[in-house]
């Protein structure tokens, strides 16, 4: 699945692949991309809001340069001069009117960023449920042969990244703590039924 979300010179496309994600991000300053599993990208959005900083180096530039250029028709009699204030303010105009709300995501290859638009939701909830299904994947499962306390630490880190409930929390570490751990060595027990 490919989703693809365009503002002015920003261009940021997702590529879902069954197991990977392949990000791009195509903006004035040039273009980057990686590809990651889900289970590395972190679920601790940040929200930013991005603005055009050439636009707003280019108003002050060009108010300094029309408040002179005012200044001196004025003086000499010519109340048109006032015009040469416009393309300042048209400037400063433009720098407000093109701001982007913005969506980041930490994860291990880089800096993930999604656009506030009609496409915002539909990807996070994609992202969401397959770094889930990912990381249940990689480490939902029992492995008896491991330290008890170990592998209750684990199913305690899945627990504060919402992928188990607090039922199922309880259940696993009941099970682990009542195994007996020489008759189970080395067998994987899935965790239970999702909520």
């Amino acid at each position: 699945m490919l989703i693809t979300q365009r503002r002015f010179s920003n261009t940021f496309t997702f590529t879902f692949e069954p197991d990977t994600l392949t990000y791009s991000r195509t903006d004035a300053y040039g273009s980057h991309s990686f590809e990651l599993p889900y289970g590395s990208i972190g679920m601790d959005p940040h929200r930013t809001t991005e603005r055009n900083a050439t636009l707003f180096n280019g108003g002050i530039l060009l108010s300094v340069w029309g408040l002179a250029q005012a200044g001196y028709a004025l003086a000499h009699g010519d109340p048109l001069g006032i015009i040469f204030l416009f393309p300042g303010i048209a400037c400063f105009l433009l720098h407000v009117l093109t701001k982007i709300e913005l969506t980041s995501l930490g994860s291990d290859a880089g800096e993930i960023v999604l656009l506030h638009d009609k496409q915002h939701d539909r990807i996070m909830e994609t992202i969401q449920e397959r770094r889930k299904k990912q990381l249940l994947e990689w480490y939902g499962n029992i492995n008896f042969a491991n330290d008890p306390e170990e592998e209750i630490r684990k199913f305690h880190w899945l627990h504060s990244q919402h992928l188990i409930s607090e039922g199922q929390l309880q259940q696993i570490i009941t099970t682990i703590r009542n195994a007996d751990i020489e008759g189970m060595d080395g067998i994987d027990d899935s965790i239970p039924p999702q909520q």
